[in-house]
C-alpha cells in the first residue's frame, strides 16, 4: 500500500467535502460517513487494504447528484482505490498495459 498516495487523496477528498457540504446536504452527508476514515489515512494509520464492503458513502455517490461535481467524484474514487490497494491489482496492471499499445 502507498501509504503517502493514500495520503493524498485522503487530502484531497477532505477539501472537496469542505467546499460542497455547506452548500449540499448529501456532501454533508458523505463527510460525516468519511471524516474517521479520511482522518485515519492523513494521520498514516491505515497501512493495509481496506475490505471494499467496510468503505462508506459510496450509495451516497450514486445516488445523489454528487457525480455531477467532478473534483469530488474525482477525488472519492481516487480515495477508494487507494483504500482497497487497487492500484497494486492485477486486473489494473493489465488495463494499464492495453492502454499502452491502445496509445502511440
Amino acid at each position: 500500500m502507498d501509504m503517502q498516495a493514500l495520503k493524498q487523496t485522503a487530502i484531497e477528498l477532505r477539501k472537496q467535502l469542505e467546499l460542497y457540504k455547506a452548500k449540499e446536504p448529501a456532501a454533508l452527508a458523505l463527510y460525516g460517513q468519511m471524516e474517521s476514515l479520511i482522518s485515519a489515512a492523513e494521520r498514516g494509520e491505515i497501512d493495509t487494504e481496506v475490505e471494499a464492503r467496510n468503505i462508506p458513502g459510496h450509495r451516497i455517490m450514486d445516488e445523489s447528484n454528487l457525480r455531477n461535481y467532478r473534483a469530488l467524484s474525482v477525488a472519492y474514487s481516487n480515495f477508494y482505490v487507494e483504500l482497497i490497494d487497487g492500484r497494486s491489482s492485477d486486473t489494473l496492471k493489465i488495463i494499464e498495459d492495453i492502454m499502452k499499445k491502445v496509445r502511440p
